[in-house]
């Protein structure tokens, strides 16, 4: 079970996925207007899944990527609901195939798309 849980080292699992596409649900309420962005918006908050590339994890939460072009977005832990990233023996094949394209640079990267 210690080994589904992270590392041997005892490390949260979220260090193992540092770096890697993971899904994510979250918590999002409804988009602001950007043509009117003083005016307050209600409505109903609403459960989303999506992929994102984990950048950095910390006591107040994550700090993610949905793709290159996009900024990296921080969302506090009261807003996540689940993350599920990849398992060893995925990374370890992201890995080498990142390797191979880089001539044996770091791991993946949001321009990777792995």
């Amino acid at each position: 079970m210690d080994e589904e849980r992270g590392s041997a080292k005892g490390t949260p699992v979220l260090s193992d996925w540092m770096g890697y596409w993971v899904f994510i649900t979250y918590m999002s309420g409804p988009n602001l207007d950007q043509s009117k962005p003083t005016e307050l918006v209600k409505g109903q908050p609403e459960a989303i899944t999506a992929s994102f590339f984990l950048e950095d994890y910390g006591p107040l939460g994550i700090e993610v990527r949905r793709t290159t072009e996009t900024p990296t977005i921080f969302m506090s832990w009261g807003a996540v609901l689940y993350i599920q990233g990849p398992p060893p023996e995925v990374r370890e094949q992201i890995d080498k195939e990142v390797s191979k394209r880089t001539g044996g640079e770091a791991g993946p990267t949001p321009e990777s798309g792995t």
